[in-house]
């Protein structure tokens, strides 16, 4: 693994973290391997990880909830109990090359009272709901800041920065379906470099989908891996 790829993966786990998640789990033979434990959300983002997104955890000993998606950089098997969900590719891009200016349309959110109207607009974007409760522990921890863009008083589109040592890891950029195609998403995130740089970290972090692919390509980001969002196979 290399090093960019380890730093994208702590940020991530690191953010992941932040939010509200069982005790860490682990089994006997867990800890006689040394291997990370496991970690599963009590809400959104929903998800199953261990800090190394392995998948060495026994399924019997800590089943996994229905509607949690386990998440690992290992693919699994053709006959596994897990299929692949969602496919994201593992980003990262040096910030002493990057130079982008921020802009006046993207604000910081500090209001508790301000979470349901992010987080619903930050649902229509990507598609699933977001209980305003969840993004409570982010509000309060000082490596996390939520971005809004904003549009005649209106959050049009969304992010979260969210440091760890000098990485600077991005998460949930996403812009209203009623708002595509006016370059929001490209504006966040000029304004998310021009941000970190200001935080003097080095590296920013992500996890692209498809549809983000050409922009962070554009803007210089390098591939680093697959990140497997997992769910039970279906039965045949």
């Amino acid at each position: 693994m290399t090093s960019e790829l380890a730093k994208n993966l702590q940020n991530l786990d690191a953010f992941w973290s932040a939010m509200a998640h069982s005790p860490e789990l682990k089994n006997e033979q867990q800890k006689e391997q040394k291997s990370e434990p496991l970690k599963i959300h009590t809400n959104w983002p929903n998800k199953a990880w261990q800090a190394d997104f392995g998948l060495d955890y026994s399924e019997k000993a800590h089943p996994i909830p229905a509607g949690k998606s386990s998440v690992t950089i290992l693919k699994p098997a053709e006959h596994s109990t897990k299929q692949v969900k969602m496919s994201l590719r593992a980003m990262f891009l040096p910030l002493d090359k990057a130079h982008f200016n921020g802009s006046n349309q993207v604000e910081v959110l500090t209001q508790p009272d301000d979470l349901p109207s992010w987080a619903q607009a930050c649902s229509n974007a990507f598609g699933y709901s977001i209980a305003p409760e969840a993004l409570l522990p982010l509000l309060t921890n000082p490596n996390a800041t939520l971005f809004s863009y904003m549009v005649n008083g209106t959050i049009a589109g969304t992010a979260i920065a969210f440091q760890s040592n000098d990485v600077m890891g991005v998460h949930q950029v996403g812009v209203d379906p009623n708002f595509r195609g006016q370059g929001i998403a490209k504006t966040l995130m000029h304004h998310l470099v021009d941000f970190a740089k200001r935080q003097d970290t080095r590296l920013m972090t992500l996890q692209a989908s498809k549809a983000g692919l050409p922009l962070y390509q554009q803007m210089g980001f390098s591939l680093l891996a697959e990140v497997y969002h997992l769910e039970p196979s279906q039965a045949i």
